[in-house]
């Protein structure tokens, strides 16, 4: 070694960054694209679905009449309105009810009220039909109805029935609002 070693500088090197080793991955196996196919979730039509359950109103109806006919409590039919409302909406709102849900409500809340009316209606055309409804004058069952449907004497006779329809239509929408919201919940 000579003394002019120790006096001459190395010369400067190049910073160059050197490369890290690449990472080690795991296994990972096949790859599975079923993941990556999956449809989405369908939209809510609420207009449509509130369409499509506006026709559980004269199943309910009818329903509620020919229960009465019968013999029975009509107000059982409050149920069979808010089931139909619900499967008819879920049917036509493609998805159980989430910004419809108030709307369905009140769809079913009006059938139970139409439906009450309809078997007020019915004991009215039952009564026309009767020689002492005839003899009141009217001439025909649509006029007869139509004047005495919602009279207050006509419609006190039926404070029972009133108060069973707004109890099982109370537990049919509670039932039904509970089941969708399980439901929407899954």
């Amino acid at each position: 070694m000579s003394t002019t070693d120790n006096l001459i500088p190395d010369p400067p090197r190049a910073s160059v960054p050197t490369p890290s080793p690449a990472p080690v991955l795991p296994e990972v196996g096949r790859f599975d694209a079923s993941g990556l196919y999956t449809q989405a979730r369908p939209v809510e039509i609420v207009s449509r679905g509130i369409l499509f359950s506006l026709a559980a109103v004269p199943l309910g109806m009818a329903v509620a009449v020919l229960i009465w006919e019968l013999g029975f409590v009509a107000s059982i039919s409050s149920f069979v309105i808010a089931g139909a409302a619900a499967a008819l909406y879920t049917k036509g709102a493609t998805r159980t009810p989430n910004r419809g849900l108030v709307p369905l409500v009140l769809v079913v809340l009006g059938g139970v009220a139409l439906s009450f009316f309809a078997v007020v209606a019915a004991d009215l055309v039952d009564f026309y039909n009767t020689p002492q409804g005839q003899s009141l004058g009217y001439p025909s069952v649509v006029d007869f109805v139509s004047a005495n449907l919602f009279t207050g004497n006509v419609l006190s006779g039926y404070g029972s029935q009133a108060v069973m329809f707004v109890l099982f239509a109370a537990l049919g929408v509670f039932g039904t609002v509970r089941r969708l919201v399980r439901a929407r919940q899954a």
